[in-house]
C-alpha cells in the first residue's frame, strides 16, 4: 500500500536520523488498520457525493415535470364532476321515466276498470228487470252469479263503492242530475242514479245523484 510504503520509508529514516527511536509490530498493523479505514470512509464519501448529485438531478426533473402532472390532475377533475353531472342527469331521467310509466299504468289501469264498472252497472239493470218481470230463476241466478264475480274482482283491484244516499252533497264526489224539494236539508243527496266508486281510496267515478232542493245548483241543472 502506498501509505504503508511511505510510512515504512518514514520509519526507517527516522530511526536513521534518531538512532533511537523504534516501533512495534503491533502499533505498525494499528495504524495500518486506520489507514485502510480512513480510505475506506473516503471511498463511501465519494460514492454518496456522487449519488447525492444524481438525486438532486431527478429531483430537478420532478420539479420541471410538476406542471403537466398538475394539469392533468385538473383535467381528470374536470372529467369527474362531468361525469357525475351525467349520472345525476340519468338517474333523474330514470325516475322521470318511472314516474311517467306508473303514470301511464295508473290512468290505463283505471280505464279499464271503468268499463268494468258500466258493464257491472248494466248487469245490475238486467238483473232488477228480471226480477220485476219474474223471469226464470236459473237465468237470474245466472246473472247473479256473474254480478257477484264482477264485484270480487273490483274488490281485489282495490275499487270500493260511495254510499251517497243521506250524505251531503259534495262537488268532487257527486254529480247533480236533478235536484228536488224535499223536507231534508238542502244539498242532501236523495237517490243515486249511478253509484260512485273509489279506487285506492281515490275517486274513479263520482256518483250521479239527485239532491234536495237548492235554488242556484237547481238552475243549472235545469
Amino acid at each position: 500500500m502506498v501509505f504503508g510504503d511511505h510510512f515504512d520509508k518514514s520509519i526507517s529514516d527516522r530511526n536513521k536520523a534518531s538512532n533511537n527511536i523504534a516501533i512495534s509490530k503491533e502499533e505498525f498493523q494499528g495504524l495500518k488498520e486506520r489507514a485502510e479505514k480512513y480510505e475506506s470512509v473516503v471511498s463511501q464519501v465519494k460514492t454518496l457525493r456522487l449519488e447525492n448529485k444524481e438525486l438532486k438531478e431527478v429531483l430537478k426533473d420532478l420539479k420541471v415535470d410538476a406542471r403537466p402532472y398538475k394539469e392533468l390532475k385538473e383535467e381528470n377533475e374536470k372529467y369527474l364532476k362531468s361525469l357525475l353531472r351525467v349520472q345525476a342527469d340519468f338517474e333523474n331521467y330514470k325516475k322521470r321515466i318511472d314516474r311517467e310509466n306508473q303514470n301511464f299504468q295508473l290512468y290505463a289501469m283505471k280505464k279499464i276498470l271503468l268499463k268494468l264498472i258500466n258493464h257491472y252497472d248494466d248487469l245490475k239493470r238486467v238483473l232488477r228487470v228480471l226480477g220485476a218481470k219474474g223471469i226464470d230463476e236459473s237465468i237470474r241466478k245466472g246473472i247473479e252469479m256473474i254480478v257477484q264475480n264482477y264485484e270480487k274482482i273490483l274488490e281485489e283491484e282495490g275499487v270500493k263503492p260511495m254510499n251517497s244516499e243521506g250524505q251531503i252533497f259534495d262537488p268532487y264526489k257527486h254529480e247533480v242530475l236533478n235536484c228536488i224539494e224535499s223536507n231534508l236539508p238542502e244539498n242532501t243527496i236523495i237517490e243515486e242514479l249511478d253509484k260512485g266508486y273509489f279506487f285506492n281510496d281515490k275517486i274513479l267515478r263520482p256518483a250521479k245523484v239527485i239532491i234536495s232542493k237548492n235554488s242556484i245548483l237547481c238552475k243549472k241543472t235545469q
